[in-house]
């Protein structure tokens, strides 16, 4: 009676060695393939004629973006005879990409990896389960120092930079708005502190925690106080986008 519970146990044990070491080689076949497509976006946006592609290319370009793509290139880079042998269900065919969002005009290169892993053994309720890998990052869009507006001599639209919180778009990337100068101090003293316009400090609507004591943070131009580092009203996740998208009133600091 020992022995096959022994032997279950330790196949099952080498089977969880086995998806995570899976886990480990989706994500770098995912984020081969993300960063790939991020730096091609940029042709496939502005089109080769502008960065002087050789035209043999085009294939691989035109298509970067698309999630058929990356379905190819990350099966590509873990191998058909991989993936068939792995713990993956259904091997090759059992690893989707349907939950990924993926287009040349977009800033944001999203593809999931959705799959089941199975044990060498399913036995007491121990089946395959859903597991999934993500690559999230930016597409490059290109950036011109001495055009930052846009492409030079395209005529196209100012562009200017909004954040996924934030109540106005700014014209300059460097914007003391934008990039956040974090200080912490005693919960004890934020009745007295002031912002660089003067203004009082009041507790933040996200960490949803009015602290009686301990350390907040707070910074130069804000006007909330957060009880954690972590807090997402203190993070700046900043998009370029063109002024006619950009839906909000221009920074009082930068805008003008």
């Amino acid at each position: 009676m020992v022995l096959p519970f022994f032997l279950f146990f330790f196949l099952n044990i080498l089977s969880m060695f086995n998806i995570l070491k899976m886990q480990g080689d989706i994500e770098a076949a995912l984020h081969q393939t993300g960063n790939k497509i991020s730096e091609e976006t940029f042709f496939v946006r502005y089109g080769l004629e502008t960065v002087g592609i050789d035209i043999g290319d085009s294939d691989i370009l035109s298509s970067a973006a698309d999630l058929l793509y990356a379905d190819s290139e990350i099966k590509k880079y873990l191998g058909k005879e991989y993936l068939d042998n792995s713990c993956i269900l259904n091997g090759s065919e059992g690893l989707t990409f349907y939950k990924s969002m993926l287009s040349p005009d977009a800033d944001i290169v999203n593809i999931v990896a959705s799959y089941k892993a199975k044990p060498y053994v399913g036995l007491f309720g121990f089946s395959a389960f859903p597991i999934e890998n993500r690559y999230y990052g930016h597409a490059w869009t290109g950036y011109d120092h001495e055009h930052p507006l846009g492409i030079a001599g395209s005529g196209e639209e100012e562009l200017v930079y909004v954040t996924e919180w934030g109540e106005v778009y700014h014209r300059n990337i460097d914007c003391t708005h934008l990039k956040l100068s974090i200080t912490p101090v005693d919960v004890s003293t934020i009745k007295h502190q002031r912002n660089d316009g003067g203004g009082r400090y009041y507790p933040c609507e996200y960490c949803k925690n009015n602290a009686k004591k301990g350390t907040v943070y707070i910074t130069n131009f804000g006007n909330r106080y957060h009880t954690s580092i972590t807090c997402q009203g203190l993070k700046r996740t900043i998009y370029t986008v063109p002024l006619s998208e950009a839906g909000l009133p221009p920074c009082s600091k930068c805008g003008g």
